[in-house]
């Protein structure tokens, strides 16, 4: 049985193979997600997380931090990332560690950096998550950059998808022109000033923003041509990925799974991103 809104967002556990194959066929790479945020489900996340590690190597798969409890058990969520992480590399996968809202952000920070010091010695397999919409972000990004370091450097870009935890915090832009600002100065600085082996995965639906990114991969003399992936949600901005893949860079298409209540929280910040989406479908 198909439900129009999991179906075009994310997938159910049993889908999970053919979606990842007609992706595939479209030439768009995945980066897996298990939808469940409960840190309450945090045993049976912990297992499912495993065993999609393990089921699927050579992969990109993103890491919820809160699905770990983070926000209760900051050290206990900690081991069990490097856990998670020395399986993935065993297994030639790569883990991106997803953004979240404020309150636990600092911890997945810094989790996140000391997983990329331990894993990213000899070429990128931790990636970690900055959210372009915060005021605060690209100045931590400019000193993961030009900083000391004996690490290679992950770097996915988001704007952010947690504003309505996010906004009264005083953290964020007022303005939606100076987040876009912020992303594309962001993209500059990393193709400014990047070491030949750091990586970098625009994860955006802003066109702007991805024709800057083509426009600096397509640069002669340029590093960064390797060094720069593409990355929509499913079920949208397919026009835009499609464009990516037929220039002949790597886009992913970013695929949550779960039963339908796992989904929910992600779907909900879908909603309230790209409403007209999900009236019109």
């Amino acid at each position: 049985m198909r439900i129009p809104i999991i179906n075009r967002f994310t997938c159910l556990k049993s889908q999970l193979v053919p979606t990842i194959n007609n992706l595939k066929k479209q030439n768009f790479g995945v980066i897996l997600d298990y939808a469940n945020e409960n840190y309450k489900n945090r045993d049976r996340n912990i297992l499912e997380i495993k065993n999609l590690i393990s089921k699927y190597p050579n992969s990109l798969i993103a890491l919820k931090l809160s699905s770990l409890n983070i926000e209760n058990n900051y050290h206990q969520a900690r081991d069990l990332s490097f856990e998670m992480c020395h399986l993935a590399v065993e297994n030639k996968s790569k883990i991106l560690v997803d953004a979240e809202d404020y309150k636990i952000q600092e911890g997945i920070e810094s989790i996140t950096d000391s997983l990329m010091k331990q894993f990213n010695t000899q070429e990128v397999n931790i990636y970690k998550t900055y959210q372009m919409y915060r005021i605060d972000t690209f100045d931590k990004l400019k000193q993961d950059i030009i900083g000391k370091r004996e690490h290679y450097l992950g770097v996915k870009l988001v704007r952010g998808a947690y504003y309505n935890q996010d906004y009264k915090y005083d953290i964020l832009f007022n303005k939606i022109e100076q987040t876009h600002q912020s992303y594309n100065q962001a993209i500059n600085l990393f193709c400014d000033h990047s070491d030949s082996k750091d990586q970098l995965i625009i994860a955006s639906h802003n066109r702007d923003s991805v024709l800057l990114g083509l426009e600096k991969s397509n640069a002669d003399n340029t590093q960064n041509k390797n060094n720069i992936k593409y990355s929509q949600l499913m079920g949208m901005s397919d026009d835009l990925s499609k464009m990516i893949a037929d220039s002949g860079n790597q886009v992913y298409k970013y695929l949550p799974y779960g039963n339908f209540i796992d989904t929910i929280p992600y779907l909900l910040r879908r909603l309230y991103e790209n409403p007209r989406m999900f009236i019109y479908m």
